[in-house]
């Protein structure tokens, strides 16, 4: 793989860098700051219709799809840039649910999802985790009962961020009772306007909201479920794996790390200048290199998509190892910063607007969404390393 740009992908970078430098206004950082990173403001949904309109969605999707036929390396490019200029992210809806439904979708089910995904008139939420099925996604309870054309679902989902504010829910239902726990998983798209659905909000430790979701007697119709009846489990990995490279990207990191050096230089603590400390120093240099490395392996994935590969084992490693490196950043960044690195963004004292206290509170939701990062060592000691189970 290549590990610098090519020209064309320079110039694509170039071109994201003026769309955010126009777009991501202070009035906009303020606003996700203020909502904790949601994206649910009215400020973020009026930039993301702008990329809507431009087609900027559907980066990497085929242009059969409406998409702009790129590749997935000029998708990573595109998130890193984004998450750098602090801009609203990019949803699950087109991260991980439309390659999803490319991949194993009827052809009446591309045309009838992918286009609206891709104009942002559906919005997903996530429906895999229950109170009892979480790590072992394959225990899941939730059931759905083939009642003439319409599927009954019952049963309920935990974790289920975004639920509050979605179109539709992703699904995963238990069809085939009788079938190994494994084989008898389906997955369901659940428009959220349906009777007998009550969304219940959790509130995490940085503020931002996830839900728990209740399903009593909901009718779906019969051709909302996604593929083969019964391979849900399969489809639900594969989905995971297309996230994960979304979770591996380090925009945000980098974003975060120039900010943190600009004030290491700018710094005079005790009479000398922070940046001729020996320990902020060394600290600064370790975390150059270590984003650096997360760079490079969310590139991995990128390439390994565009060679045909799903990259099941390097998704694992990017997700385990940019999701721990947040949690290290904030720390040590919050030791530069001192006390008052300790300040939630909502404190006008806080410096660099408490990101760095963001984030530290955010990690630990980070490490378990995707799949846990002890599942994913397990996924790459199996998968990747072809080593025993026990």
């Amino acid at each position: 793989m290549r590990y610098a740009d090519a020209p064309e992908q320079e110039a694509w970078r170039q071109e994201v860098r003026r769309f955010v430098r126009r777009h991501v206004t202070p009035a906009l950082r303020a606003e996700l700051r203020a909502r904790g990173n949601e994206g649910e403001g009215p400020l973020a949904r009026a930039f993301h219709g702008q990329l809507f309109d431009k087609g900027w969605w559907g980066i990497g999707w085929p242009k059969e799809f409406g998409g702009l036929g790129k590749s997935a390396v000029d998708q990573y490019i595109f998130i890193e840039e984004m998450e750098a200029a602090g801009a609203p992210g990019m949803r699950l809806s087109i991260t991980s649910v439309a390659p999803t439904i490319r991949r194993v979708g009827t052809d009446a089910q591309k045309q009838r999802w992918l286009q609206p995904i891709l104009r942002g008139e559906i919005e997903f939420a996530i429906g895999y985790s229950e109170p009892d099925a979480g790590t072992d996604l394959a225990a899941l309870k939730t059931r759905a009962v083939l009642d003439g054309d319409e599927w009954v679902v019952n049963g309920q989902k935990i974790w289920n961020t975004g639920a509050h504010t979605a179109t539709h829910n992703w699904l995963a239902v238990r069809t085939e009772p009788d079938a190994p726990k494994h084989k008898g998983i389906s997955l369901l798209i659940v428009p959220m306007d349906r009777p007998g659905i009550t969304v219940q909000g959790l509130e995490t430790w940085s503020g931002i909201r996830t839900n728990a979701v209740f399903f009593e007697d909901v009718r779906v119709p019969r051709d909302h479920l996604i593929g083969e009846r019964g391979n849900g489990f399969y489809y639900v990995m594969m989905a995971l794996d297309f996230e994960r490279i979304t979770l591996g990207s380090t925009g945000l990191l980098r974003r975060l790390l120039e900010e943190l050096k600009a004030f290491v230089r700018r710094t005079v603590r005790d009479g000398r200048p922070l940046g001729a400390v020996p320990w902020v120093r060394r600290a600064l240099a370790d975390l150059e290199m270590r984003v650096e490395v997360g760079r490079q392996l969310g590139l991995l994935n990128a390439w390994l998509i565009d060679q045909g590969i799903v990259p099941t084992k390097e998704g694992s490693m990017a997700k385990v190892y940019v999701t721990e490196l947040n949690a290290h950043l904030a720390s040590v960044g919050m030791e530069i910063l001192g006390l008052a690195g300790q300040l939630a963004p909502d404190d006008p004292a806080a410096p660099l607007h408490g990101r760095l206290q963001w984030l530290y509170t955010t990690a630990p939701m980070q490490r378990f969404g995707g799949g846990t990062n002890e599942i994913q060592r397990c996924i790459i000691a199996q998968r990747g390393l072809g080593l025993p189970r026990k």
